[in-house]
């Protein structure tokens, strides 16, 4: 059973504990006789209790939840962080790639003058 499963199991649990409880107070103090009082808060303590108890099993769950969305965000920072990095060493590389294909590109069309300067003297 998941988390979030359980959180609502235990709601469910809570909310019709406390529903019986108001019924049972409800049917204490006006539909008996004499003085219903003490068991009237027995049943209300009671039913604090169970609100204190669920209240205590959702921070709990909550915690968790909350812990393991902090490890992912934490995994998922790391891995930001270390994408980043390639990234701007792949930037890099294309810079220097950019420039030696400029240079390249320089290089030949020099080359190709000077192709051109031999092939007219040859002519010649």
């Amino acid at each position: 059973m998941s988390t979030v499963e359980r959180s609502k199991t235990i709601e469910i649990a809570a909310i019709a504990i406390g529903a019986l409880a108001i019924v049972a107070s409800a049917y204490f103090i006006f539909m008996t006789e004499g003085n219903a009082f003490k068991m009237t808060n027995w049943v209300i303590s009671l039913a604090f209790v169970v609100f204190v108890a669920y209240n205590f099993v959702n921070v709990r769950n909550l915690k968790g939840e909350l812990n393991e969305l902090s490890d992912k965000n934490n995994a998922l920072t790391e891995n930001l962080q270390v994408t980043k990095q390639n990234l701007a060493q792949a930037q890099s590389d294309v810079e220097v790639i950019k420039a030696d294909l400029v240079s390249t590109q320089n290089d030949l069309r020099h080359r190709e003058k000077e192709l051109e300067v031999l092939r007219t003297q040859k002519e010649q």
